[in-house]
């Protein structure tokens, strides 16, 4: 009976480590066009086919605590890594940023 208890208790731990490690990696990527540069965040539309523009048609893009290396143009495309979180406002807002790379 001891040792179904300590296996019970095993299996629990990594359950719940499993399910706490998997919820920190929440990272989506996608592209999209610069529309308006602001000093706190881009206006931005998705490129065709991103499941972002499925949410909008246009996001604000924070770029708080955000390095980049080439300084960016209106027309410019975009990479932008995010915590997959979009908020629901017109413009859509994506606050939580962690990469922008300029890619064309």
């Amino acid at each position: 009976m001891k040792n179904v208890f300590y296996i019970f208790i095993v299996l629990t731990v990594l359950f719940l480590f499993t399910a706490c490690s998997s919820k920190t990696d929440n990272r989506a990527t996608f592209q999209a066009t610069i529309l308006e540069i602001h000093d706190n965040y881009y206006l931005v539309e998705p490129v065709e086919g991103s499941t972002e523009l499925n949410s909008a048609d246009q996001i604000t893009i924070s770029i708080t605590n955000i390095n980049i290396s080439l300084k960016p143009r209106v027309g410019d495309i975009l990479e932008i890594v995010y915590d997959g979180a979009i908020a629901e406002s017109y413009p859509a807002q994506i606050t939580n940023v962690y990469s922008i790379r300029v890619i064309k």
